[in-house]
């Protein structure tokens, strides 16, 4: 039963998708992208990038990124614990090991709808997807061992365990290659925006969550209360803005600030899940049917509002052809399932040994929820079509037995 249920909680974590919303050509470079994005792409990294002489146009379900992780068990130790016939303490110790405080499983994704850029303007509309969860150590470590020798007390808080999601799709208007008023002594900064009327799909976040367990001379005591709000069908809006600047030949450097204003207010099917489930002073002798007080209930509440937190972002990129390399480091000014309070820097290169094949390879040091990762790409860059696939490597140099994942991506895109 034990080794059951860890094989459930390994499949929910390796069956969901990366943490944050990405676009497929960031995977490339670990999401070192935000000074190479270009046309439709650009409306979502540093609309400053818009400029006349380069048009494109998205294609629906052409474009794909998927990815497969967690932050706590490889591909060995997941084979390792399904070839044991049952879990003694050695592999149990390794199954806690494995955990760092918590278990994260994320989910996050952009699909692309349709876009094009025409002069310095760009039009494009995506959905997007994130999700994030969390799990306690601990409670891996009662579903292994139970309640040891009864003097373990267990406290369980949002802190550790909650679960997240949002969906909306964005119509978004960027316009970028807009020359600041700085004097000539300067370099020439440009500045460009993107702003994205949304339409919210659905929403759910934990907004209460405090759980106790103990078991000693009073007997076993355990109580659970957890609210959940939902919302479907909402109404938003978010900006972009971005700058962009070459202060030197072949250095280009770049910086965003993106989900300025950003909110979704949730009008159709707001509710509130709330469960209360208590147990007090329970012995073996006086077990019966009524030995526990369990609640369900849900409640319609008044619309309400997701902030988007602001999530910044700062980019260097050196080209010396054939051979470019780029780094970005960016961070939040909040928490929701898109956006960390904790910073992470991501490093990317590329290099053109024949001017239509493009080599790229990305490192990103990762965060509380995004673990660290590598990404190898190869593409083909023609003047009219581009296309290129790319792998990307959870918490392991190379996609092998000891990654905690493997991500995927591929584009297209065609040039006008």
């Amino acid at each position: 039963m034990k080794k059951s249920l860890i094989s459930l909680f390994i499949f929910l974590i390796l069956s969901l998708l990366s943490a944050t919303t990405i676009t497929p050509q960031s995977m490339f470079f670990a999401d070192s992208y935000m000074l190479r994005a270009r046309g439709c792409d650009a409306n979502y990294w540093n609309p400053a990038l818009l400029q006349k002489g380069y048009s494109d146009i998205t294609i629906p379900i052409l474009n794909l990124g998927m990815s497969l992780g967690n932050n706590s068990f490889n591909l060995d130790l997941y084979n390792y614990i399904m070839k044991q016939n049952y879990l003694d303490d050695n592999d149990k110790q390794k199954i806690l090991d494995a955990i760092d405080n918590n278990m994260s499983f994320n989910l996050g994704g952009q699909i692309g709808i349709f876009g094009f850029t025409t002069s310095n303007m760009a039009f494009s509309s995506s959905v997007h997807l994130a999700t994030k969860a969390s799990m306690d150590e601990q409670f891996i470590e009662l579903a292994l061992y139970g309640n040891g020798d009864g003097s373990e007390i267990y406290h369980f808080t949002k802190k550790n365990n909650y679960a997240e999601g949002l969906s909306y799709a964005d119509l978004t208007f960027g316009m970028g290659d807009i020359l600041l008023p700085f004097p000539e002594t300067v370099p020439a900064i440009k500045f460009g925006f993107a702003l994205s009327a949304l339409g919210g799909l659905g929403n759910v976040e934990t907004r209460e969550l405090e759980g106790y367990l103990s078991s000693n001379l009073d007997g076993l005591n355990v109580q659970q209360d957890l609210i959940i709000r939902t919302g479907l069908g909402g109404y938003g809006l978010k900006t972009l803005l971005g700058l962009y600047s070459e202060p030197i030949p072949s250095l280009e450097v770049g910086a965003t600030l993106d989900n300025l204003f950003g909110f979704i207010k949730w009008q159709k099917q707001t509710q509130e899940e709330i469960y209360h489930f208590e147990i007090d002073s329970l012995y073996a002798s006086n077990i019966e049917e009524d030995f526990y007080i369990e609640d369900r209930s849900t409640v319609d509440i008044k619309p309400y509002t997701t902030k988007l937190p602001l999530e910044m972002r700062l980019s260097a990129l050196y080209t010396y052809k054939p051979i470019s390399v780029s780094a970005d480091y960016v961070v939040g000014f909040g928490s929701s399932p898109e956006v960390s309070k904790q910073g992470r820097i991501s490093l990317g290169a590329q290099i053109c040994p024949i001017q239509q094949i493009p080599i790229s390879i990305g490192y990103c040091s990762g965060n509380d929820i995004y673990p660290w990762r590598m990404s190898y790409g190869i593409g083909l860059d023609f003047k009219s079509v581009a296309l290129g696939i790319a792998i990307q490597s959870i918490e392991s140099i190379l996609p092998g037995s000891s990654t905690k994942g493997i991500s995927f991506a591929n584009y297209i895109k065609v040039r006008l």
